[in-house]
């Protein structure tokens, strides 16, 4: 009698959460992306047509994703060497004016992870996104890992569109399982000159 309480109790107290406003126009977008390789200049504004209404590293700021922040950045361009594995990232104002740089190197989709933390990267996939991802498993009164990342594509205006994605999983206080996942679209759009 005592185990099948002890199921009962386990299985009400276990938290599933999953949320994913943006999923429609996830749906209608990502069967139509391009492949970022398909030109090696970009040009997005860097504010998102309709802000994901969350708070992220990057959100409502494209500046931002890539470490090319500014408060007069307007504009972000992104120059692909493929030959060269390179990506540069350059945040502009409104008269073209450069105001911040980066260059971030582009490994294969099944590459490791450099070992040097300084080092700025993005996975190219071969289906032609960029992917940046991380994984955390940290144990004290409880158990599990929290994983998330980001997902750049080129959406079928050429606009771009960039995915967030976290979630989690627990077993709280050595007991209870829990899980969560959220994911959040926003797409920039593409700006004169790109």
């Amino acid at each position: 009698m005592r185990t099948p309480l002890i199921l009962l109790l386990t299985l009400l107290l276990t938290g599933c959460v999953i949320s994913s406003p943006q999923k429609a126009l996830y749906k209608a977008e990502y069967p139509h992306r391009q492949d970022i390789r398909q030109q090696n200049v970009y040009r997005f504004m860097t504010k998102p047509v309709t802000p994901s209404g969350e708070r992220y590293w990057g959100s409502g700021d494209l500046a931002q994703q890539f470490y090319v922040i500014d408060d007069k950045a307007s504009v972000v361009e992104l120059r692909f060497n493929y030959p060269g594995k390179s990506l540069h990232v350059t945040s502009l104002d409104t008269q073209n004016h450069v105001l911040k740089e980066r260059t971030f190197i582009l490994l294969q989709e099944s590459a490791a992870k450099p070992s040097n933390k300084d080092i700025d990267y993005f996975f190219l996939t071969k289906e032609g996104e960029l992917k940046t991802s991380w994984r955390s498993c940290i144990p004290d009164m409880s158990v599990g890992c929290s994983w998330g990342g980001h997902k750049l594509f080129i959406t079928r205006n050429t606009d771009l569109a960039v995915q967030y994605e976290s979630g989690g999983a627990y077993l709280l206080f050595l007991v209870f399982p829990a899980y969560g996942s959220k994911k959040y679209l926003e797409i920039f759009p593409k700006a004169s000159g790109g």
